[in-house]
C-alpha cells in the first residue's frame, strides 16, 4: 500500500482497495475458477479447424514477403525458386481451407470464431495474393479486376450482416463455392505457368521437356495475357455470385432497412445448396 500512497490515493481509497483485495484472496477457489475460465476460453479457440485458420490468415503477408521482398534478394536466373515458394505457399493455404471445415464438422468444434474469421481469411489471402499479382513487374492480373472481386466480398459481407440482424444465417450457396474454387484455380495456374516459364529459362531439362510436350515456355508478357484471360473468368463467376447472394436475401435486406425487428422475422433461411452443418460458404 505504500505504493498507493506514493502516487497520491488517499486513506479511505486504500482502505477499500485492501478490503477488496483481501475479500478476493480469502474467498476459496477464485483464482482457481478464474483460471479454470481462461484455459476453456482459449481451449474453445485454439482448437485444430481455427488454428488451421489463423494459420491461413498468417499467410497473407508471409505471401506478400516472398512475393515482393525475395525479388530483389535473389538474381534474376532464380526467380523461379521464388515463384515456387509461392506457390508451396497458395496449395498449403487452399488445402487448410479445406480441411479447417472437414475437422470442424468431424470433431464437433464447430464454433462461433470460425464461422466468423473461416470467410474471412479466406478472402484476406486470395485478394492479397491477386493484388500482388496486379502489382507485379508485367502486371499479371488487371487491378480493376482485383478491385471487383474485393466489392463483391464486401457486399455478401453485407448481406449476412443484414440477414443476422434477423436471426437468419446464409446458408453455402453453389455459386460460392465456385467463386472460391475459380479463385483458387486460377492463383494456383498463373503461379504455375509463370514458375515454369522462368525455370524454361533456367534448366536445359525444363526448356527440353516443354519443347517436346509442343510448349516453348512462353515470355513474361505471354504468362501476362494467359492470366488475365483466366481472370476474365474469375470475374464473371464473381459478380454472378455476388448477384446470387444478393437476389436470394433480398427480403431479409429490405426488411432490416424498413426497421422490422428480429422477432418479426421470416423464419425462412435464405436458400442454400442443401449444405450440411459447418462453417458458413464464401
Amino acid at each position: 500500500m505504500a505504493g498507493l500512497e506514493a502516487i497520491g490515493v488517499g486513506t479511505s481509497q486504500r482502505a477499500f482497495l485492501h478490503k477488496r483485495i483481501a475479500g478476493l484472496e480469502s474467498r476459496p477457489g477464485s483464482r482457481a475458477r478464474f483460471r479454470g475460465n481462461l484455459d476453456k476460453r482459449a481451449t474453445a479457440i485454439f482448437t485444430l479447424p481455427n488454428i488451421l485458420t489463423l494459420l491461413r490468415l498468417a499467410s497473407a503477408p508471409l505471401f506478400l514477403a516472398l512475393f515482393f521482398g525475395m525479388r530483389g534478394a535473389i538474381r534474376p536466373q532464380d526467380q523461379w525458386l521464388r515463384l515456387v515458394l509461392c506457390l508451396v505457399l497458395v496449395i498449403f493455404s487452399e488445402v487448410s481451407d479445406a480441411l479447417d471445415g472437414y475437422f470442424a464438422r468431424k470433431y464437433k468444434q464447430v464454433s462461433d470464431f470460425g464461422k466468423l474469421m473461416d470467410p474471412y481469411a479466406d478472402s484476406a489471402f486470395r485478394l492479397t495474393v491477386l493484388f500482388s499479382f496486379s502489382g507485379s513487374v508485367h502486371k499479371w492480373v488487371h487491378l480493376w479486376m482485383v478491385v471487383v472481386l474485393l466489392y463483391r466480398d464486401i457486399l455478401t459481407s453485407v448481406v449476412r450482416v443484414f440477414a443476422m440482424k434477423r436471426g437468419i444465417v446464409v446458408a453455402a450457396r453453389v455459386s460460392g463455392k465456385l467463386k472460391a474454387i475459380s479463385q483458387a484455380t486460377a492463383i494456383i495456374s498463373i503461379l504455375t505457368v509463370a514458375a515454369v516459364q522462368q525455370m524454361s529459362g533456367r534448366f536445359a531439362w525444363m526448356k527440353g521437356l516443354l519443347n517436346r510436350i509442343g510448349f516453348t515456355g512462353g515470355s513474361p508478357e505471354s504468362v501476362a495475357f494467359s492470366a488475365n484471360c483466366i481472370m476474365w473468368v474469375v470475374v464473371l463467376i464473381a459478380v454472378w455470385s455476388g448477384i446470387d447472394y444478393f437476389w436470394a436475401c433480398r427480403r431479409h435486406i429490405v426488411a432490416a432497412a424498413d426497421g422490422e425487428s428480429s422477432s418479426d422475422a421470416d423464419p425462412t433461411p435464405c436458400p442454400g445448396d442443401g449444405a450440411g452443418p459447418g462453417r458458413p460458404g464464401h
